[in-house]
């Protein structure tokens, strides 16, 4: 099941998400560890023949007690750097955060500062313990919005992103509004973000349902979102194509799914 929470940007607008949970975070670890070890692998390769070089030059050990702590220090710190990095100039994701669609934010919406990016990764060694980031595994658990204690800490969130290439193709109405009908609908109440995400998966899955299954699913959206409006028979996804258009640009403002229009009607001749 999905987790949806709804977040309030600095201008006062709600975008519904949906929380990355344990099995897609844990994905995107996996392949980030994996570029981890990648790094350090090449970092230990290089250190290993600059030290033979070194001993064979100065008929020393191979590796003195200074440059063990070197190699200890750079060990952990690579993983910081790895992720504090990534996460700050790839604006919230990592290599395996991009893979599997996921980025992080900040509470109100935004990107994350870089202290913030900081901050949550320097507390991954609290979510670590006491081991197999079994802290960090339980907080997501119990959290309503799935924050690891960094997160908490950071004011930071997880979130899916919403596939680009995804259309979703208006039959209805085009693909904006009039001044009149914004006035309309000006006059209904704002759902909410989890409401507005199930009428955006609703129009862009309703061609795939049966006509009686997509008429009943649309009657329920109505009633359920504005159980006071009236609906004549048939015209049940004009109004929720509109609805969506105003709440699109008023309320949950985006980009994405794209909009194309299907919609032509037959102009009448005198």
């Amino acid at each position: 099941m999905k987790n949806l929470v709804t977040i309030q940007t600095p201008e006062y607008v709600k975008i519904p998400f949906e929380t990355a949970g344990l099995v897609t975070r844990g994905i995107a670890k996996l392949i980030d560890l994996l570029c981890v070890s990648v790094i350090l692998a090449i970092l230990y390769f290089f250190g290993v023949l600059i030290a033979s070089f070194q001993a064979m030059v100065a008929s020393e050990d191979v590796l003195t007690s200074m440059e063990l702590a070197i190699v200890i220090v750079i060990s952990a710190a690579i993983p910081l750097i790895y992720f504090t990095m990534t996460e700050y100039w790839m604006k919230g994701q990592t290599i395996g955060k991009r893979v599997m669609r996921l980025r992080v934010i900040q509470d109100n919406g935004q990107s994350p500062s870089f202290f913030a990016v900081f901050l949550r990764n320097v507390l991954q060694l609290v979510d670590m313990l006491p081991f197999f980031y079994l802290l960090g595994m339980i907080s997501i658990f119990m959290n309503k919005k799935e924050k690891r204690i960094g997160d908490l800490v950071a004011g930071t969130i997880v979130v899916c992103e919403k596939k680009k290439q995804e259309n979703l193709f208006l039959y209805h109405t085009y693909p904006y509004l009039l001044p009149h009908e914004k006035e309309l609908y000006q006059r209904l109440p704002v759902i909410s973000g989890e409401l507005y995400y199930i009428l955006e998966s609703f129009l862009l899955r309703r061609d795939a349902l049966y006509p009686s299954i997509r008429k009943q699913l649309a009657m329920q959206l109505i009633q359920t979102g504005w159980p006071h409006i009236q609906i004549h028979p048939g015209q049940e996804e004009v109004f929720l194509e509109k609805v969506y258009l105003y709440l699109r640009e008023t309320s949950y403002p985006a980009q994405y799914p794209y909009l194309i229009p299907q919609y032509f009607p037959i102009e009448k001749h005198a």
